[in-house]
């Protein structure tokens, strides 16, 4: 007659809830490894195209290149950054 109630209760009459344990992520070395390399990596190109556009009085070609190949590179840093985190709370 309770069969559509959430909470089942074994023979006892105890509560079998198993929404109270918390699920733990680990996370190994080789990951802080990785993620701190793409950070780094990341930093560095925002750094870089903040630096090329503020201290470049009248930026060149080549300076143009590579403030966008830095913009790029901190794109896809970010997109590796919410990937991988992501991918480690799963």
């Amino acid at each position: 007659m309770s069969d559509g109630i959430a909470g089942s209760t074994d023979s006892a009459g105890a509560d079998v809830a198993q929404a109270d344990t918390a699920a733990v992520t680990t996370v190994s070395s080789h990951f802080k490894m990785v993620f701190i390399a793409v950070v780094v990596i990341t930093v560095g190109a925002l750094a870089a195209n903040l630096y090329i556009a503020i201290f470049v009085p009248k930026p060149t070609e080549a300076a143009k290149s590579a403030m966008d190949t830095c913009a790029t590179i901190a794109n896809l840093g970010f997109g590796a950054i919410v990937g991988l985190l992501g991918g480690k709370a799963v």
